[in-house]
C-alpha cells in the first residue's frame, strides 16, 4: 500500500468520524447542516474514473447513512456527485488543462476555481439531499432554504478545513 492510498484512508475516516460525532449536531438556524464528507470528495485526482468515483462516493455516503440512520440519502447524493464531477471539472478546465494527478484544491488551482468548483457540487449534492429527505417538491421554499443555507455552510467549512490541513497532507 502507498503512502497516497494510506492517506485517503486515513482522510475517509476522519471525514466521516467528524461528520458522524460532531458535524451532524451543528445545526445554523434550525436549516444550515454542514457535511463536511463533501470535502474528501471534492479533492480526488482530477484522473479519477466515472466508476470507481461513484463508487467512493457511494462509500462514504453510504458509512454517513449507517451512523446518521438516514437510509441511503446521503449514499445517493454521494454517487450523483461523484457521477457530475467530471463533466464540471471539464467544463472549468483552465487554458492549458490539467495538470497530471492533480487534486482540485483551493492551494493547487486557486481560491476562485475551487469556490466555483465545489459551490457547484456542493449545491447539487444539498439539492439532492434535501429533496430525497423531503419525498418530493411538496415543501419547496423551506427546502431551498434549507440546501442554500447548508450549501454556504458546508462550502464554509471544506474551505476552512482545506486551509488548515490540506498543506500539510499535500507535501509529499
Amino acid at each position: 500500500m502507498n503512502r497516497d492510498t494510506l492517506i485517503k484512508i486515513i482522510t475517509f475516516f476522519s471525514y466521516v468520524l467528524f461528520q458522524v460525532l460532531l458535524f451532524n449536531k451543528m445545526v445554523l438556524w434550525g436549516k444550515g447542516f454542514a457535511f463536511i464528507y463533501v470535502g474528501y470528495l471534492l479533492t480526488f485526482p482530477i484522473e479519477l474514473g466515472v466508476i470507481p468515483a461513484m463508487l467512493i462516493g457511494f462509500a462514504t455516503g453510504i458509512s454517513v447513512d449507517i451512523f446518521s440512520n438516514t437510509l441511503g440519502v446521503h449514499a445517493s447524493a454521494s454517487v450523483l456527485l461523484m457521477y457530475v464531477r467530471p463533466y464540471l471539472l471539464n467544463l472549468l478546465t483552465p487554458h492549458g488543462g490539467y495538470p497530471l494527478g492533480l487534486s482540485p484544491r483551493p492551494s493547487t488551482l486557486g481560491f476562485s476555481w475551487f469556490s466555483t468548483y465545489a459551490i457547484i457540487l456542493i449545491f447539487i449534492h444539498h439539492f439532492v439531499l434535501f429533496f430525497v429527505e423531503a419525498g418530493g417538491f411538496h415543501l419547496f421554499f423551506f427546502t431551498i432554504q434549507k440546501v442554500v443555507l447548508s450549501t454556504l455552510f458546508t462550502f464554509s467549512v471544506v474551505i476552512l478545513i482545506q486551509y488548515l490541513f490540506a498543506r500539510k497532507i499535500d507535501t509529499r
